[in-house]
């Protein structure tokens, strides 16, 4: 009977770890965007590291958005100087971070903009797929690169952790089996315009992913720079990515859409995974995608986009976290709303 027991144990454990793996599908694609709204950081802590924690940051009293867009490399005005890279995130059109993305790793290859351009010629490896709770790798990443004629070198290391794993709530929702990644990250940079100056940068941050989500739904970080050994700064700083890209939409057909359209979902009865197809018009706005319980209380948001063309699209959604029930899945946009129904069955 323990033995059972045991084996049934290790089962459930496998079964909830598997929902928390980023994986390649994470990586970031020309056309993704990210919202990122900068928060007020007082009474936000990152809580505690292991299993089955929960984080509640419901009543986020929020500032600024940012809307970062995710762009072929080659499409920008650096794609010269990194020719490695397949990808580049930028907000603003004038500086980027550059990125190679394979079916093992995500990696940092550099930055660029009007005041500098910094490629890596030893890059930083800054995700390694598969990776969960407990899991952990080390890296190095280096760099010369030219200001006004005057030359930095910049040496630095990574450490990343998958350091807990529990229930995050935020002001879209609640989201069950999220992974918290843990970074630290130190780099130096040093130079010599007449006196030797070094610029020590430490950042620790933790990171939450969860599940469907292909970027962190949230972010605590706190920094600290040096100036040849003093302090200069520090800060913490608190993200709240209300725009998520989701993983598995997939476009049916692009084109003029005729009109909206939100179908049926299907299997229906499902367990635990069920196919939503939509259509959009061209103009349509942010389109989001989220699911009620038979109160009305939203529990999970699946898609929040803004960058979509017109087209039929469908979305792959799991409800393994839910119970069996009733539920209903509703599309919303500016100019229009729907919902329908859905059965989960356990």
């Amino acid at each position: 009977m323990k033995i059972l027991i045991l084996l049934f144990v290790l089962l459930s454990a496998s079964n909830v770890f598997s929902q928390v793996t980023l994986t390649s599908n994470n990586n970031p694609t020309a056309g993704n965007t990210q919202m990122i709204t900068d928060c007020d950081t007082n009474g936000v802590s990152q809580g505690n590291p292991g299993a089955n924690q929960t984080w509640t940051f419901t009543n986020l009293s929020r500032g600024d958005s940012v809307l970062f867009n995710w762009v072929l490399s080659s499409s920008t005005p650096y794609s010269s100087q990194f020719p490695a890279s397949n990808v580049a995130s930028t907000f603003d059109n004038s500086f980027y971070s550059f990125f190679t993305t394979t079916g093992t790793n995500l990696t940092v290859n550099g930055y660029a903009g009007p005041s500098s351009v910094i490629p890596y010629s030893d890059p930083e490896l800054y995700m390694q797929y598969p990776f969960t709770y407990n899991s952990s790798f080390n890296d190095n990443f280096a760099a010369s690169y030219d200001v006004g004629g005057i030359t930095t070198i910049r040496t630095g290391t990574i450490n990343v952790t998958g350091d807990a794993w529990g229930t995050i709530n935020l002001p879209n929702g609640s989201f069950a089996n999220a992974l918290r990644v843990k970074y630290i990250i130190s780099t130096k940079d040093s130079s010599n315009p007449g006196f030797p100056i070094v610029t020590l940068t430490d950042n620790m941050s933790f990171v939450w992913f969860v599940p469907g989500k292909k970027f962190p739904v949230f972010e605590i970080v706190y920094s600290t720079i040096r100036f040849n050994g003093t302090v200069q700064a520090s800060s913490k700083t608190v993200n709240y990515n209300s725009g998520n890209t989701p993983i598995g939409i997939k476009p049916i057909s692009t084109g003029i859409a005729n009109g909206y359209k939100l179908e049926q979902n299907y299997p229906n009865p499902f367990n635990p995974s069920t196919n939503i197809n939509f259509s959009v018009p061209a103009n349509s706005g942010n389109v989001r995608i989220y699911i009620t319980d038979i109160t009305g209380r939203e529990i999970a948001e699946v898609i929040n986009e803004n960058k979509l063309t017109a087209g039929s699209y469908s979305i792959n959604y799991d409800a393994g976290n839910l119970a069996a029930g009733i539920y209903f899945y509703t599309l919303e946009t500016k100019n229009f709303i729907e919902t329908k129904k859905m059965i989960l069955l356990k």
